[in-house]
């Protein structure tokens, strides 16, 4: 739910939503470019592909997935504790703000 009150912090969800949509259009532009760059030297485009195929095939890409999913896994109980606690504290902003009025 957003306000249109300029006074009013934005909320957490309101945060996290503009981060979101800040790296989608990131992602986008950064699509776009690459894609700009294939159209303008396809033959530059292939050998980087199969110079990058042959490095993905030499690298041990299960022992980096593992290892990319036990940190996910270890950092998720923090980073709810942390999405936790901002909620905890704006919910008692809001309380707050609510008493004085």
């Amino acid at each position: 739910m957003a306000t249109n009150d300029p006074n009013e912090a934005p909320t957490v969800e309101q945060g996290v939503a503009a981060l979101v949509q800040d790296a989608k259009e990131h992602l986008r532009s950064r699509y776009e470019a690459c894609e700009r760059c294939v159209t303008e030297s396809p033959g530059k485009a292939i050998l980087t592909a199969v110079a990058a195929g042959y490095v993905l095939h030499r690298l041990p890409l299960k022992a980096i997935v593992v290892a990319n999913a036990r940190i996910l896994a270890s950092l998720t109980g923090p980073a709810l504790l942390a999405f936790g606690a901002a909620k905890a504290c704006e919910y008692l902003q809001k309380e707050a703000r609510k008493r004085s009025s």
